[in-house]
């Protein structure tokens, strides 16, 4: 049977390296692998168990497989799988030694049987149902954790990053873009985060579309916990949680820039709509470029922290510059579904605030220095724009349009 050992199936995997097709010292190796060859109901439990050795990544991860030809083989080989870790964290040995007293089929029996009480599944490169977009990745991860649709997977994404610090701006532009792509028919991707992450995936879904979400932590565990309600919202309206931790695990700082390169190996190309310097969205965008996808960015006022990143990447010509929301998708080769907005019947000082926030958004203050309305006009006009739903406050400071005003 292929797979069984490093006799049977190492030289299937090696054919492709041999051919000089990939590198795995340089991260290159999952490319030169023929996982075809390999059975994953029979390779499933080993490589679930060889995942959960501290340090064993994607890249060793293929290493291994190319030195033993299966993930079965690997774990036959015991300790000598630690020599594909070029820094071996302490507790590996201790881990592995722990690993194969439980035995590969117990610990994987143990992870499903936890996974089931969120509807959940283990997924590898090997089963036809893993992501494509991340099937075309190379480093990729071994093994993934996924409850919700699978069919997700299947329209292209685009992941929509920035910082968990957003301001009124940054959210308004979030929600703008992850709209116009849902109604473009592409897939939202993000890490449901505070901010910017959670902004789009609600867009998504209040537009109709669908989402993913990438976890840092378990899907049995969502974090922030503040966005439990949305991660349902997003699994009940066709979307996905996606993690690379099984569940029980307690997950760590490097775990969320695991989380980053999921995220940008799933989309055709990442969106950063607000991110100041050293933010995660930034790692996002730097995993998007080393997969070989587009980057694009929201730009922002020059004195504003949260755009410092966004800027850079622009200047830099990293990412392309994003001008408005409709421009994206045309950029993308998609085309926004259009809707006919309601007639809405506005008096004349519910006009003249709206037509002022459509051309910038402001506070009460600057609104009352740019219209000329008595302060208790203007204070009736806005609350009647948000009352139809035409305009809207983040922090009750600053009023912005909202989509349905923007269609009118």
């Amino acid at each position: 049977m292929i797979g069984v050992g490093s006799a049977g199936a190492a030289p299937a995997l090696l054919a492709a390296a041999d051919e000089g097709r990939g590198d795995p010292l340089t991260g290159r190796g999952w490319d030169a692998l023929a996982l075809d060859r390999l059975d994953p109901v029979v390779e499933r439990p080993y490589w679930v168990a060889l995942s959960l050795v501290p340090g064993l990544g994607p890249v060793a991860f293929a290493r291994i497989l190319q030195r033993h030809g299966s993930g079965r083989a690997a774990w036959e080989a015991g300790p000598a799988i630690l020599a594909a870790l070029e820094r071996p964290p302490a507790e590996a040995a201790v881990a592995l030694r722990r690993l194969r007293r439980s035995g590969p089929a117990a610990i994987l029996r143990r992870i499903e049987a936890r996974l089931r009480g969120v509807d959940g599944r283990v997924l590898t490169p090997l089963d036809a149902e893993y992501p494509p977009a991340l099937r075309r990745a190379d480093p990729r991860p071994a093994v993934l954790y996924q409850a919700g649709d699978l069919s997700a997977f299947i329209p292209p994404g685009v992941a929509v990053v920035g910082t968990r610090r957003a301001s009124a701006y940054g959210r308004s532009c979030a929600v703008q873009v992850a709209d116009e792509l849902s109604r473009a028919g592409l897939v939202v991707v993000s890490g449901l985060a505070l901010g910017i992450d959670g902004e789009a995936h609600a867009a998504a879904i209040d537009a109709g579309g669908r989402s993913i979400a990438v976890l840092p932590s378990p899907i049995d565990r969502v974090y922030p916990p503040r966005h439990r309600e949305l991660a349902a919202r997003l699994v009940a309206t066709g979307g996905c949680l996606l993690s690379e931790l099984p569940p029980g695990h307690l997950p760590g700082k490097p775990d969320f820039a695991r989380r980053n390169r999921i995220i940008a190996g799933l989309a055709i190309a990442t969106v950063v709509v607000e991110a100041p310097d050293r933010s995660g969205a930034l790692l996002t965008a730097a995993a998007a470029v080393d997969l070989g996808r587009e980057v694009y960015a929201v730009p922002g006022p020059i004195d504003a922290e949260a755009s410092r990143g966004c800027n850079r990447l622009i200047a830099d010509h990293v990412a392309s510059l994003v001008t408005s929301a409709s421009g994206l998708v045309i950029g993308l080769g998609a085309t926004a579904q259009e809707d006919q907005a309601p007639v809405k019947v506005l008096s004349e000082w519910e006009g003249i605030v709206l037509a002022r926030l459509l051309k910038r958004p402001g506070s009460v203050e600057e609104l009352a220095g740019l219209i000329d309305l008595p302060t208790g006009a203007l204070a009736s006009a806005l609350t009647m724009l948000e009352a139809r739903g035409l305009a809207t406050s983040y922090g009750g400071a600053t009023f912005h349009p909202t989509l349905a005003a923007r269609r009118l």
